[in-house]
């Protein structure tokens, strides 16, 4: 799997402890970009030099607000399917929506072998250093909560977003899922006490697993 070779390719060539700076230029003056926010976007852009120079195959979508950032092969829409995540001090980004992931399995569940390219930076001397770089499966970066079984963003008694866990700790209260089935049984324990349900198509677990089962010749 070229996501696979994409990260051992990363480590490899020592990216990480590798620094960077972002700059702005124009009417010729150049100025350093010392907004984090952007952080993410640039290092995926950086991302796609990198494939380049190393002749790994990647495509995005046309519409790049859709998953998966970046799709690692040359002709499936539904193979090797690499996602891109940066954070500092501690994960703090959105998985998915929660709804529209639930959605999305109905109609997508070869989703659930997405791989995860995870950037841990910190920020140094108007400059970024990469602290640690992982590649997951999705299963291994959620976990559950003391208010549900899945870790998600509440609002007004609404599930919002899915969070990640905190995959690398040895101490982590609640650790991540082992499997892909028991990340995928926690979504539906959610369900099945939420009110969020309504929205989503009964019998969402059998359905899940029987196109699972269609779309990849595997048990989910």
């Amino acid at each position: 799997m070229y996501s696979r070779k994409l990260y051992d390719l990363l480590i490899d060539k020592n990216v990480i402890d590798s620094e960077g700076k972002l700059y702005f230029e124009m009417y010729g003056l150049k100025t350093v970009v010392e907004d984090s926010s952007v952080i993410g976007n640039v290092i995926q852009e950086w991302l796609k030099s990198f494939m380049k120079k190393y002749e790994i195959p990647f495509r995005t979508k046309k519409n790049t607000q859709e998953f998966p950032d970046f799709l690692m092969n040359k002709d499936s829409d539904s193979l090797d399917l690499l996602e891109v995540k940066c954070f500092k001090k501690s994960p703090n980004f959105d998985i998915a929506n929660f709804q529209a992931y639930c959605r999305s399995l109905l109609f997508h569940p070869y989703r659930l072998d997405s791989d995860y390219l995870i950037f841990e930076y910190v920020e140094h001397e108007q400059c970024i250093l990469i602290k640690q770089i992982w590649l997951k499966k999705v299963w291994e970066i959620c976990c559950g909560s003391e208010r549900s079984p899945l870790k998600i963003q509440w609002k007004q008694g609404m599930p919002v977003n899915i969070r990640p866990s905190t995959w690398y700790s040895k101490k982590a209260t609640f650790p991540s899922f082992e499997t892909r089935r028991d990340f995928v049984l926690a979504i539906k324990k959610v369900l099945d006490t939420s009110s969020v349900s309504q929205g989503i198509q009964r019998n969402w677990m059998a359905k899940v697993s029987k196109l699972y089962k269609e779309q990849t010749g595997n048990d989910l």
